[in-house]
């Protein structure tokens, strides 16, 4: 049996979100369903520091989509490799998410 390989070429979010979209999708709109997913991720896991963290990000009054991107992108480099393998799925998702999914 042959392994599938993700199409999706995995980007660090910060990078990914300052590119424009090739199909018009509102790449900081999808910053939401990704910060809550990392929320409770890393809450289940007991990181309640980076929870704490995410939060403060989240209620700033004029959030900067580049700074939360650059917090996602350096907690992964803070956990354990099968936490972060796990958070870059939920990156990956973000990154191949086209709207006709919804369907």
């Amino acid at each position: 049996m042959t392994e599938k390989k993700c199409p999706v070429e995995l980007k660090p979010m910060t990078t990914w979100v300052q590119e424009e979209d090739p199909r018009g999708i509102c790449r900081e709109c999808l910053l939401g369903p990704v910060l809550q997913w990392y929320r409770d991720e890393l809450g289940a896991k007991g990181y309640t520091k980076f929870v704490g963290e995410l939060n403060q990000i989240a209620h700033e009054a004029e959030v900067l989509p580049l700074t939360l991107c650059e917090k996602l992108d350096n907690i992964k480099g803070e956990v354990e490799e099968s936490l972060r393998e796990r958070l870059e799925e939920f990156d990956c998702a973000a990154q191949a998410y086209k709207p006709e999914d919804d369907s």
